[in-house]
């Protein structure tokens, strides 16, 4: 059993073990509730931790969580009613509505 991955996020934790199950390996969270155990330990002994159960997987599952990109930068768009640039995440611009295309 290997340790993978650990954040002091519970969530990001859980969205890498969900990724690695996702992909057929098989894993383990530890410290998942422990957050609340962080005055009597150190809080980075609280961190909830992804254990992968065959060492023989480690180098092919470290590479899939490389893979993801939480901080990827999105493009911006411009209205070609307004030309008011706008975030990639926004359907319609922000100033005027004008649908995307």
């Amino acid at each position: 059993m290997k340790l993978i991955y650990t954040h002091e996020n519970r969530i990001m934790a859980l969205n890498i073990r969900n990724v690695l199950i996702n992909h057929g390996f098989d894993v383990a969270l530890n410290n998942e509730f422990a957050s609340s155990a962080s005055g009597g330990l150190a809080p980075f002994d609280t961190w909830p931790e992804v254990w992968l159960l065959k060492d023989d997987d480690f180098d092919n599952a470290k590479k899939i969580i490389e893979s993801i990109s939480y901080n990827s930068i999105q493009a911006a768009w411009e209205c070609k009613k307004c030309q008011e640039e706008n975030d990639e995440s926004f359907d319609y611009c922000w100033k005027c509505h004008e649908e995307n295309e």
